[in-house]
């Protein structure tokens, strides 16, 4: 069979599989697609979004139609151009928001290529989302035996070590990043929120501040700073970073909240009151 009817027929396999999976199960009993809610404000972020796609391969189509035995070559040409399928897939997938899908296919993926990095750690992205950490350290840390240095994975154990409130653990995966990449902002912001975890607001506000200088538009950065600052008694420092991350998120209720309690430590009690207002119709504390 030659290399282009094999990748015509994958792709067509590879879309049939992704629309059963997305069809509706049978009536009375319909599937519903999983919907992954947004992070709480006291929950540790997800730094990495999944990896970029991978450049397409380009692979020159034969002359000759005619049926034949594929070579080696071409045979690992063609198994290439199906992990490739299946990664763009996931992603399409991922990106939809039909996290069933994209988990269905970068375990098949898995399953072909164990020492696939990327949709290890994409998996280990979505598994965490949904909740299921500890098999999202599982993947993290088997990605982490083909790559140990790779600071996009350590970053999201730390990340994900946090969340299971393994602080030691976590700090240490993103002091490591930090050691290397003194700019990574998503490993100064973990590093910031897991100090804050362990209660030492004071060492954690260097971190928070040097992530809103990397990253200036990300609201939960902001408010954690001024989580930190408020903390500290430093509180025109927590009111203006209260203040920036509902400029940058304007329904930010944990942000309104924080601003409010700042307001009344000011006495300013009138204007603390339209915090407090405008959070509680939020949905806040």
């Amino acid at each position: 069979m030659t290399r282009t009817r094999f990748k015509r027929r994958m792709r067509r396999r590879l879309a049939a599989e992704m629309g059963a999976r997305a069809a509706p199960g049978p009536a009375g009993d319909p599937e519903e697609s999983p919907v992954v809610p947004d992070a709480e404000p006291d929950a540790l972020r997800r730094p990495y979004l999944p990896f970029e796609l991978a450049e397409e391969m380009k692979v020159e189509s034969p002359t000759d139609e005619t049926e034949r035995p594929a070579t080696e070559d071409e045979a690992g040409v063609a198994d290439a151009q199906v992990d490739d399928d299946l990664y763009a897939s996931a992603r399409e997938a991922s990106d939809r928001g039909d996290g069933a899908a994209a988990i269905g296919l970068y375990s098949e993926l898995l399953k072909r290529d164990p020492g696939h990095v990327r949709a290890r750690n994409n998996l280990a992205l979505l598994l965490d989302q949904a909740g299921d950490h500890a098999p999202a350290l599982e993947h993290l840390d088997q990605c982490l035996l083909h790559e140990p240095e790779n600071p996009q994975v350590l970053v999201n154990r730390g990340a994900v070590l946090g969340a299971l409130g393994r602080f030691q653990e976590a700090e240490e995966d993103l002091r490591k990043v930090l050691r290397v990449e003194p700019s990574n902002a998503e490993g100064q912001f973990n590093l910031g929120l897991v100090l804050s975890r362990k209660g030492l607001w004071r060492d954690a506000i260097p971190f928070l501040r040097r992530a809103v200088e990397l990253d200036d538009g990300r609201a939960v950065a902001f408010f954690y700073l001024g989580e930190a600052l408020n903390h500290v008694d430093d509180l025109d420092g927590a009111l203006h970073s209260y203040q920036r991350a509902v400029e940058l998120r304007p329904n930010y209720p944990n942000a309104l909240y924080g601003e409010g309690i700042v307001l009344d430590r000011l006495n300013r009690p009138e204007e603390a009151a339209v915090m407090y207002r405008r959070s509680s119709e939020l949905g806040s504390k």
